[in-house]
């Protein structure tokens, strides 16, 4: 969830509301570095995507990332029965203070709070921590963005952000255990263009994704068949229909994957949505 958070500048007074669904599938059973001939394991996650982004001045800003989230996991026996849990509710906020060192450089500092119910159960029994809604713990979040554009051809752009969580500890894991998530660095980098088709302005981009996850840690042992290291290549679109608001789609598959022990990796992720702005001291919307 957190290669999401992060609204781009806008000018003092400006609200930015951006709205998305995203969906990400996991097929590939994978022991680290290879992938095994096994379809009997499925994972799904459903999200509905809310952030909410106030300018207070040209440097300073903050956003507000609320998600709400459906976990679904399809484990097929050799008999052919199938065990299915879910859940699903809101998860957890994050609130991010930014602040811009100039035009082109922002940088941020923020928390995800446990807002997301960590202990849900199916058939009577306690979920696994992967399958919750949320995590149970305060983290910490330190974000970076950059972006300028060539000199060659001012419509093109190029940006990179990075974004780094240090995740706190549940100290109610199934009553009276603890449960903490591995600590997660991602790098982001791309390109992006405009064009204008019809009265529309179309802006197609192209994104590489690192993300390093750490293992997991339950009772402080480390948990077996967490973390890894995974790199994306994200392909998408945008659509600005007028200068206050757009349409995005936006797609990731995986270029590369190391798993620690087995588990399973993401195949494919789609997200689409829209962003708004509206610039609330000069009251003017613009549609």
């Amino acid at each position: 969830m957190s290669s999401n958070i992060g609204l781009p500048g806008a000018d003092q007074g400006t609200l930015q509301v951006n709205f998305n669904y995203d969906w990400n599938d996991l097929q590939d059973l994978r022991s680290e570095g290879t992938s095994l001939s096994d379809d009997s394991r499925q994972r799904e996650t459903h999200s509905l995507l809310l952030e909410l982004g106030y300018s207070f001045s040209s440097k300073f800003s903050v956003d507000l990332f609320v998600p709400v989230i459906r976990q679904e996991r399809t484990i097929i026996s050799p008999l052919g029965s199938i065990d299915f849990d879910k859940s699903e509710g809101l998860g957890d906020i994050v609130i991010l203070p930014k602040y811009a060192l100039s035009d082109k450089m922002i940088i941020g500092v923020g928390a995800k709070i446990p807002t997301g119910k960590a202990n849900k159960t199916s058939d009577g029994f306690t979920l696994n921590a992967d399958l919750q809604p949320g995590s149970g713990a305060v983290d910490g979040i330190l974000y970076f963005a950059y972006s300028d554009y060539f000199n060659s051809r001012k419509s093109l752009g190029y940006f990179g952000t990075a974004i780094f969580r240090n995740t706190g500890k549940n100290n109610s894991y199934l009553g009276s255990s603890t449960y903490q998530f591995g600590n997660e660095f991602q790098l982001i980098v791309g390109v992006a263009d405009r064009f204008v088709i019809s009265k529309f302005q179309v802006d197609p981009s192209l994104k590489l994704r690192y993300r390093k996850a750490g293992r997991d840690f339950f009772d402080d042992n480390e948990f077996p068949g967490s973390g890894g290291t995974f790199l994306f290549i994200n392909p998408g679109i945008s659509m600005v229909i007028s200068p206050s608001f757009s349409w995005q789609v936006n797609t990731s598959f995986p270029l590369h994957a190391f798993v620690n022990e087995t588990q399973l990796s993401p195949t494919i992720q789609i997200n689409t949505g829209f962003l708004f702005r509206v610039n609330l001291k000069q009251n003017k919307i613009g549609l």
